[in-house]
């Protein structure tokens, strides 16, 4: 869970992350919504919405 498959950028403390079916893998909520998603909420393919602590 190191970097993000949509745009390859690391997960910053803290930080709101998707587990997205479509790309089998950890994404950036914001890389979700804005890449994904129509109406500005995580998309069908999110299964969890995750917040890194540490």
């Amino acid at each position: 869970m190191d970097f993000c498959k949509v745009c390859g950028a690391e997960f910053d403390v803290p930080d709101d992350i998707v587990l997205c079916s479509h790309h089998d893998g950890f994404v950036h909520l914001g890389c979700c919504i804005n890449n994904c998603s129509w109406d500005k909420r995580p998309c069908q393919h999110a299964k969890a919405v995750l917040h890194k602590m540490e």
